[in-house]
């Protein structure tokens, strides 16, 4: 029987059977709430099997399932992925959610190799490599090498790693691979290539393949190279997968990630199914069109226009300033009147008044970016009047606060300090780059930089992907719920020079009348363009 929190095509995803499965979920249609349903049935069903009550509901205390008695894994990309999807599966089921494991790529991989670490070339003792231990193995390599020059090393290797399943090293990759190892080193693009090579071991994928029947993948449009492969040496011998994710938030092509292993699932994986999920429950009616207008210019895109469920408008706004530092203030002063003032200065100024009630609290509100350095200017103008934020970063593990404790342990510090750490609080306004925000939603969302040269990102030294920047540009927009500006700036200040960059292209792509704007400049370009039908709309 269909749960009534499920609509038809979650069920439908949910309860198929018999072949592997892909499930096509835009932004907003409940990806994390129809897989976490979707592996309580299978559990469900395994329990019944070993002559079990069904576990949803089941109130059995003291079992603990030994690892051989897993029978479900769920690969996740993000910690914080993996920990929103088991807490919903322990929620659902107390004492059975641990038939499931759930994890990262890099949590399981890791796992297999401490496990059979006898069958694999690494030191048994092998330890990963700290960032800041990297960095100084690079210099002792590289010593003639600027600290850019030897970033752009690094990250050229790893993108070796992820990409390609034979090397044919160049002399940097094999002096690199060499110091590594004499120090009994891995790093994270190894522990992936590591495991692969694992399971050329027959007996040892045979014992992997017989605890985890069933796999599931989250995000599957961020796989690369290695972690398909990965995959499709797991699943066979009657292991069954189900993906889910959303090729037009593909954004990760610069660690390796390729869309074109989510277009041929069905290549990859014969027989499966592929169900899409369409209803969104996030985005208010106009902000989802707009957002669907612009991904629809995708050449690429093979999904189903998404439906808003929620039928109200939202507003989006465009707004024109003179420069990035007035952008800013814009963004501040909106602010400002969304929590009803922050200072006396915002009373002294007229800038808020003093009845204003507040509509928003800061957690509500996200500003996005393309590159870090655009956020200097925002964080002055918000300090300036006091107002709370927080802003995606690295978390950063010293040498000294690993000594003393167990490998299991220091392994989990690592893990957790290998992805981007979001300090996401309902006390303050978030600051993200694009990427950072996939997965996030807010009520309100304003993403400053709309324009040529950052978005599609097209610098002299930093060039984007053209379909790609345009789906990241998809997922800035789809982060917003009910309020949404997309704001640029007609001089900007960025990496010591003065750029008068021209409105994105990805503006014009949504239709007039869903937007409202802002500034009177904008007003009359608009107008006067419209004089010519043959002349190109300016938005600005």
């Amino acid at each position: 029987m269909k749960p009534l929190d499920l609509n038809d095509a979650q069920w439908q995803a949910v309860s198929h059977q018999g072949s592997h499965l892909m499930i096509v979920a835009g932004p907003g249609t409940g990806k994390t709430h129809t897989i976490t349903y979707r592996i309580v049935r299978f559990i469900n069903e395994l329990n019944v099997g070993a002559g079990l009550r069904p576990a949803l509901n089941d109130v059995r205390v003291g079992l603990e399932p030994t690892p051989t008695d897993q029978r479900i894994l769920a690969i996740t990309f993000t910690n914080k992925a993996a920990k929103e999807l088991q807490e919903r599966l322990e929620a659902k089921l107390p004492e059975f959610w641990r038939l499931a494991t759930v994890g990262t790529f890099h949590r399981f991989a890791l796992g297999l190799l401490r496990e059979f670490s006898d069958a694999t070339p690494l030191p048994k003792d092998f330890q990963i490599a700290l960032p800041e231990e990297i960095s100084a193995l690079l210099e002792e390599i590289f010593p003639k090498k600027t600290t850019l020059e030897r970033k752009e090393t690094l990250e050229r290797i790893s993108l070796i790693k992820a990409t390609q399943l034979v090397i044919d090293p160049d002399s940097d990759y094999q002096t690199y691979h060499r110091f590594l190892r004499a120090k009994n080193w891995i790093d994270f693009d190894d522990i992936l290539r590591e495991t692969l090579l694992l399971l050329e071991n027959e007996e040892i994928l045979a014992k992997v393949q017989e605890r985890y029947r069933y796999i599931f993948v989250d995000e599957y449009q961020d796989v690369n190279l290695i972690q398909n492969t990965l995959l499709k040496t797991l699943v066979s011998e009657g292991v069954l997968l189900t993906v889910i994710g959303d090729p037009n938030q593909s954004i990760y092509g610069f660690r390796g990630s390729q869309v074109k292993f989510f277009t041929r699932f069905e290549e990859d994986f014969p027989g499966a199914a592929k169900l899409y999920l369409t209803e969104n429950y996030r985005s208010k009616s106009n902000l989802l069109s707009a957002s669907s207008q612009v991904i629809a210019k995708s050449p690429s895109t093979d999904v189903p226009e998404i439906i808003a469920k929620i039928f109200d408008e939202g507003r989006l706004v465009i707004h024109e300033a003179a420069t990035d530092r007035a952008e800013a203030e814009y963004v501040v002063h909106q602010i400002e009147q969304m929590v009803g003032g922050v200072s006396m200065l915002s009373l002294d100024s007229h800038r808020v008044s003093s009845y204003n009630q507040a509509q928003r609290s800061f957690g509500d509100i996200a500003i996005l970016y393309r590159l870090n350095a655009q956020k200097n200017v925002v964080m002055g103008a918000l300090d300036h009047l006091g107002i709370p934020y927080s802003v995606s970063a690295k978390s950063k593990i010293k040498k000294e606060e690993l000594e003393g404790v167990t490998q299991e342990t220091k392994d989990e510090i690592l893990l957790q300090q290998h992805e981007e750490f979001v300090d996401y609080n309902v006390e303050k306004v978030s600051l993200l780059t694009m990427h950072a925000a996939k997965g996030l939603e807010f009520p309100v969302v304003f993403m400053i930089g709309c324009e040529e040269k950052l978005l599609p990102l097209n610098l002299d030294t930093m060039k984007g992907d053209s379909e790609e920047e345009r789906r990241l540009f998809y997922v800035g927009m789809t982060r917003a719920k009910e309020q949404l500006f997309l704001t640029r700036a007609g001089r900007r200040q960025l990496y010591g020079q003065t750029f008068f960059n021209a409105p994105s292209m990805f503006l014009s792509d949504i239709q007039e009348d869903l937007k409202a704007y802002e500034n009177s400049k904008i007003r009359k370009k608009i107008n006067k363009s419209k004089a010519s039908d043959n002349q190109q709309l300016k938005l600005f």
